[in-house]
């Protein structure tokens, strides 16, 4: 009976560990999509350099924490109670978001007030937020304000990277969206910054 067990035991570890390498190779070849379809030949003002023609997937580490999860969805319900209609972004990474999230994940994408987006930055700061998440102390002044950017375009996302051994690392983010407040402006002035920080950082009708 022991044996039998063992046996059974082995044959479960081994159906799952096929499972879980074939959802690696899932989500590699939907990321490898998304790079594809969301990659812009058009440079913008941080990109140092070419732009790349293309980019090509070497790995992919899928990254959790219950900590981050269980605040990650107290915000996300919050943002769905708060009774504000919801933007819906709808970002070129849509379609490939929600198949990354149902191979993570119990719970599907909610469209209207999610959205998988990229955030590029240095290999330190990639170590940093994997280790204790998102700092916004350690957040810079952009375009928008202090915040944390993200992207629904690689090439974007890929500005803020840095090499190492030729390789470049990318967060595929999971971000709460809600309700959005939108900037067309190219170059906002300071008081449009100062506006956009303070819609997400302040009570009000925007999230």
């Amino acid at each position: 009976r022991a044996a039998a067990e063992a046996k059974a035991a082995e044959e479960a570890a081994a159906a799952e560990a096929t499972a879980a390498e074939a959802r690696r190779v899932c989500r590699m070849s939907w990321l490898q999509q998304a790079f594809d379809e969301t990659k812009k030949v058009k440079s913008t003002m941080d990109r140092s350099g070419a732009v790349p023609a293309g980019f090509k997937i070497i790995r992919v580490d899928a990254v959790s924490d219950r900590a981050w999860s269980d605040r990650y969805m107290r915000q996300l319900r919050n943002v769905l109670g708060s009774g504000r209609e919801m933007s819906n972004l709808s970002p070129k990474t849509s379609r490939i978001g929600a198949k990354l999230v149902s191979s993570v994940s119990q719970d599907p994408l909610k469209a209207d007030a999610e959205a998988v987006l990229f955030h590029g930055t240095s290999p330190s700061a990639v170590k940093g937020i994997l280790s204790s998440g998102f700092d916004r102390d350690r957040c810079k002044f952009g375009l928008a304000g202090k915040g944390f950017y993200f992207a629904e375009s690689i090439s974007k996302s890929d500005e803020y990277t840095q090499p190492v051994d030729g390789l470049r690392c990318v967060l595929v983010c999971q971000v709460v969206t809600g309700r959005a407040k939108v900037c067309a402006d190219v170059f906002p002035s300071v008081q449009q910054r100062q506006d956009l920080e303070d819609s997400v950082r302040k009570a009000g009708a925007y999230d």
